[in-house]
């Protein structure tokens, strides 16, 4: 085109321009939309975290009570409110999930280990972190336990696939639920299992897991024990 004088230049300008004008103001219409619909999406998803970060924050404030007392029928209505408003709004958020397990650790504690039950199996439907399914299925397990369910509680730990930092805790559990069913073989393998799964530094982790090995011992032993106990005295 430099070869041209500036009368064709501005001639084949035209030109193009009638051609390929609508492209091109399409195309800037386009990426603007674009660029105002990402950033508009943006400012939704961080007004969304500020709301879920505002009533995670209100519902701890809410559950907090001073030492030797005890959460009042208000303030226990109360966070029932807000766990249902983040379960709502924030479902697939840690805003939610968090707060379906502070749920179902109250209800443990005021014996409604059907509402335990049922929060820690939403918190499983939300496909979570690992770390976070591994804990609900640990609770899980101890809920169904404690309803006397303890075939469907040692099912619940077979369906995890616990990570090094929850091994110990699911051998726990599972100790604890073979024990419980009579298998004392069972139990201390998995009392041994636990312990070998433990960091060194836990020590009272340690203390209590061997104090369950301990009442696992078999009777015969303990009777040798006490009867060496008795001639040492004599």
């Amino acid at each position: 085109m430099s070869d041209l004088t500036e009368e064709e230049q501005l001639e084949a300008l035209k030109r193009w321009w009638k051609e390929n004008g609508k492209w091109v103001i399409t195309a800037l219409v386009v990426g603007v939309g674009g660029y105002l619909g990402w950033t508009t999406y943006q400012d939704q998803q961080e007004a969304k975290a500020a709301n879920g970060s505002a009533l995670y924050s209100e519902l701890l404030d809410t559950l907090q009570v001073q030492s030797g007392q005890t959460l009042s029928d208000d303030a226990r209505a109360e966070a029932a409110e807000l766990v249902s408003q983040l379960k709502a709004e924030h479902a697939g958020s840690a805003y939610g999930v968090n707060a379906a397990l502070i749920q179902a650790g109250q209800a443990v504690e005021n014996g409604e280990l059907d509402t335990a039950e049922s929060e820690l199996r939403w918190v499983l439907d939300q496909q979570p972190s690992d770390e976070t399914r591994h804990l609900a299925q640990v609770r899980l397990a101890r809920v169904i336990a404690a309803q006397g369910q303890l075939d469907d509680a040692l099912a619940t730990l077979k369906e995890g696939n616990p990570s090094e930092v929850m091994k110990a805790e699911y051998a726990e559990v599972r100790g604890d639920i073979l024990s419980q069913q009579g298998d004392t073989a069972g139990a201390r393998e998995a009392y041994q299992s636990a312990l070998e799964s433990l960091d060194m530094q836990q020590q009272n982790r340690r203390r209590l897991l061997q104090m369950k090995l301990d009442n696992l011992q078999p009777a015969t032993a303990k009777e040798s024990e006490g009867a060496g106990a008795e001639e040492n005295a004599s």
